[in-house]
This record gives C-alpha cells, sequence and structure tokens, in this order.
C-alpha cells in the first residue's frame, strides 16, 4: 500500500493544526525519541505522550512515527 503524505501548502496548513504541545512532540518524534523519552523530557506522563501522538498522526494525516517524522523534517521543525 501507499503511503500518502501531504506535500507544500498542504502540509503546512496541517502542521497549523497542532498545539504547541503537539509540535514539541513532534519534533522529539523527529529526534528519534521513544514515547518515554518525551514523556521524561517534557515532564509529562507516558499516556500523554501517546495521546499526542494519537492526536499528532490523525491532525498530519499519518499512519505511523515515519509519516509523521518525514513531514517533520520536510517543514524543518524535527532535530
Amino acid at each position: 500500500a501507499t503511503r500518502h503524505v501531504p506535500r507544500g501548502t498542504e502540509r503546512a496548513e496541517l502542521l497549523a493544526h497542532l498545539t504547541d504541545r503537539e509540535l514539541d512532540v513532534l519534533r522529539l518524534i523527529g529526534a528519534g525519541r521513544s514515547n518515554s523519552e518525551i514523556a521524561a523530557e517534557l515532564v509529562i506522563g507516558a499516556a500523554t505522550v501517546k495521546t499526542h501522538v494519537s492526536s499528532i498522526f490523525a491532525k498530519l494525516q499519518v499512519r505511523d512515527r515515519v509519516g509523521a517524522v518525514i513531514i517533520a523534517h520536510e517543514a524543518g521543525i524535527a532535530g
């Protein structure tokens, strides 16, 4: 199955829907951090990180971390 990764303006519009905290989480996903590392770095619970990650996937219209990281890197917001 081919993976749909939004491009250009569409991607920028999707990123605009993320909260500041979701952007923090996305940056850390882009830097290769695990959920537990993200939780420790942002001083939030692991369950909260999972909620943010799910929300990020939904808002960016991706199925997994790889899709989210591609968008983060292309947008210049990943480690």
